[in-house]
């Protein structure tokens, strides 16, 4: 019955997303290439390619502190795609400020596919006023942060592969509902872990962490707009602290890479800090298997986060 669902859903989003598309071909020897922009989308990818045979997956883009939405492409990049790339798997919505490069290489280059487009993504994300970045609007394309939404991707990605290398479809949309199955239980047993967190009040410091919120039914009281990686001064950090005072929460969460110092403030100040990993300093070789590991770990960090809250609440 679960394949049966797949396979539908493989073939609702060939029929609207996929239609430019057009199947690889294959090298002499008769592998195919396939590179994923980033390592969230690269991940997930692993998950629907692993067990097929002659079929190389690559991440194009390293490891990154900042937000991967920002990151620009670089000639080196370029060239990897150009020489040596049947297919680009990319998450499109504003995730890669390349998008459009991708799709302007032509017939010459690889064949790109956009895996978020027809899948819902968080909108409405506010800030106060004064917190404006570029490349900040429109559609939050971290979905990959959920695991209900990274059932979504790899349903996208499975029909991707479908299309573009028909000969092992069969594989693909196994691999896909393997991998389904294995979000489900990893969400099931996250939930479980978190049910009594459901409902409590935090704060947010980076804009992937919403997908994460919405998982697990937190209630974001107060949403602080901030460039990962970027550097911050004793006016910013007041202004922060006063806002999350008024905003009554006890748990704020932030990227794991966010600086110490910023850390270290947020708990002296009385809040218990839940860093969790925003998947984009990994690097090739850590595919799904490692993908799974994160997501419970940043559970367990959300855990110990709101176990500490309530022992300095009990504390006073």
């Amino acid at each position: 019955m679960r394949r049966a669902v797949i396979m539908a859903l493989i073939t609702l989003a060939l029929a609207s997303m996929l239609s430019g598309c057009k199947p690889l071909v294959q090298e002499p020897d008769g592998s195919i290439s396939v590179y994923a922009t980033f390592y969230p989308i690269y991940a997930l990818t692993d998950a629907v390619m692993r067990d097929v045979p002659d079929a190389q997956l690559h991440c194009l883009i390293q490891p990154q502190d900042g937000c991967l939405r920002a990151y620009q492409l670089s000639d080196w990049d370029a060239a990897l795609l150009t020489r040596g790339a049947d297919a680009v798997i990319c998450g499109g919505r504003g995730l890669e400020s390349f998008e459009t490069t991708l799709f302007s290489m032509g017939e010459g280059g690889p064949a790109v596919s956009a895996v978020f487009y027809n899948l819902e993504l968080y909108e409405g994300q506010k800030y106060a006023d004064g917190e404006a970045y570029p490349h900040i609007q429109g559609a939050n394309p971290h979905l990959y942060m959920s695991l209900e939404g990274a059932k979504q991707i790899v349903e996208s990605i499975g029909a991707t592969m479908v299309s573009l290398d028909p000969v092992y479809s069969e594989r693909y949309i196994d691999s896909a509902q393997a991998a389904i199955s294995a979000l489900d239980r990893q969400l099931e047993d996250a939930r479980g872990r978190l049910e009594n967190c459901a409902g409590r009040r935090i704060a947010l410091m980076n804009e992937a962490l919403i997908y994460v919120a919405r998982d697990y039914d937190l209630e974001v009281a107060e949403w602080i707009g901030r460039e990962p990686g970027a550097a911050f001064g004793d006016n910013e950090l007041a202004g922060w602290l006063e806002r999350l005072e008024k905003a009554d929460v006890e748990v704020v969460l932030i990227e794991r890479q966010a600086p110490q110092m910023l850390q270290e403030a947020l708990e002296a100040a009385g809040y218990a800090v839940a860093p969790l990993d925003v998947l984009s300093t990994h690097t090739e070789g850590e595919g799904f298997d490692r993908y799974l590991e994160i997501q419970a770990d940043n559970a367990q960090a959300l855990l110990d986060a709101f176990e500490q809250a309530d022992k300095r609440r009990e504390g006073h």
